[in-house]
């Protein structure tokens, strides 16, 4: 991290549905060129987060920083750009089926942010390739493996040119022998400098490829450090009892 001003802050972000409480004031920055590991417990909020953080869900109380002083306004209408700037990548990939993968790549940057297909074609085709699908650029979304889909969805986000991009357990629903070239993907775009926060339940990968990892439980951040101080030396009982079952 060269840059000490943070590229995303979120302040007190609560989140609640009716009386089920999963965010209870999360505080924390996202600083350029760095990768954040969220991990902790299933229910412990760590995806309604990411969703609250991309606009997907509503906030109850709370407020995410830009650029350190840019406050998101989450009206409908303001949505699209939130998205464009916070790009996101789901478990399930979402790609649509009647189109093939170049154009699922090409429809948002060309729709929603109208640029010119001159200008996107070139950085399409230069993300499937780094992705390692060029080849499969004229395939349908059903021609290919669920890890070949998720290696298009995240290329996908990248064609947008995000300034963060938030991955949920990208990995979950994949068969084991093709998660890791998922992560693979995903370990080269944090050598290259991009801004993440990752969601998931391979210790492994978490500590290999973050700069901080954030352990959450009951919609709280129990404790946050460099992946040798939470995963060598935790602190809590919490983190170690999770640990201890997770690894």
């Amino acid at each position: 991290m060269v840059n000490t001003q943070p590229k995303l802050s979120i302040r007190n972000l609560h989140k609640h549905f009716g009386d089920l409480r999963i965010l209870n004031g999360v505080n924390f920055d996202v600083f350029p060129k760095e990768v954040i590991v969220v991990i902790g417990p299933s229910g412990s909020g760590k995806s309604t987060l990411l969703r609250c953080i991309n606009g997907l869900e509503t906030i109850n109380d709370g407020e995410v920083y830009l650029d350190n002083n840019q406050k998101i306004d989450y009206t409908p209408s303001s949505l699209q750009k939130v998205r464009q700037k916070i790009g996101m990548v789901f478990q399930s990939y979402n790609l649509f089926p009647h189109m093939t993968v170049m154009e699922n790549l090409l429809l948002a940057p060309l729709k929603v942010q109208k640029r010119s297909k001159n200008e996107v074609l070139p950085r399409a085709t230069a993300l499937l390739e780094q992705v390692g699908m060029l080849e499969k650029a004229e395939s349908y979304p059903a021609q290919l493996s669920g890890g070949q889909q998720q290696r298009i969805a995240i290329a996908r986000s990248l064609v947008m040119n995000p300034e963060v991009i938030l991955f949920d357990e990208v990995t979950s629903a994949l068969d084991p022998e093709r998660v890791r070239d998922v992560l693979d993907v995903m370990k080269d775009l944090a050598a290259q400098g991009t801004t993440m926060m990752i969601v998931t339940h391979e210790m492994g990968f978490a500590k290999e490829v973050s700069d901080r990892v954030i352990f959450m439980d009951q919609g709280l951040i129990v404790e946050q450090g460099s992946p040798e101080e939470i995963f060598n030396n935790p602190k809590e009982e919490r983190t170690k009892q999770f640990l201890k079952n997770a690894m």
